[in-house]
């Protein structure tokens, strides 16, 4: 369908896209995020997608850094102990599996105010059609904030 729609024969390997997205400044996400968020809007009713309720996953990666990079931090890190990592934030719908929302993190634990404010930005990002919404998280973010947004 996209080839069509792009009027090519094939379309490039994944590992271009990633490249090319890798190679943008990190402030061009919000832009793309409202990019996403705005065709995501378009696409569900043009597909018939009628999701009234939906399931949010939340959860975080640890990416592991090696020297000194800027606002790396020592935290909960399973299999390199002690080593200095970010810690992003991710979420995404369950049902579509779509990336709703993210937020780069260092590697510090998050403190429920962080993960309050990311629940707001993901429920801010959802289409209008979406009347019930449940949550699905590890225990690293339950805490009264996070529950109350």
């Amino acid at each position: 369908m996209l080839t069509g729609i792009l009027r090519v024969l094939k379309l490039p390997p994944q590992c271009t896209f990633w490249r090319f997205l890798a190679s943008l400044h990190l402030g061009i996400a919000p832009p793309l995020l409202r990019v996403q968020c705005h065709l995501r809007e378009r696409v569900w009713p043009a597909g018939h997608v009628g999701l009234t309720a939906i399931t949010l996953d939340t959860d975080t990666t640890v990416h592991t850094l090696f020297g000194n990079q800027m606002g790396a931090r020592q935290g909960y890190h399973p299999k390199n102990k002690g080593k200095k990592s970010y810690q992003p934030i991710l979420t995404f719908l369950a049902e579509t599996r779509e990336y709703v929302s993210g937020q780069w993190h260092n590697g510090d634990c998050h403190t429920g105010a962080e993960i309050a404010r990311h629940l707001k930005g993901v429920f801010a990002a959802l289409p209008a059609q979406v009347e019930k919404i449940f949550a699905r998280a590890d225990s690293g973010f339950y805490g009264w904030p996070a529950v109350a947004a």
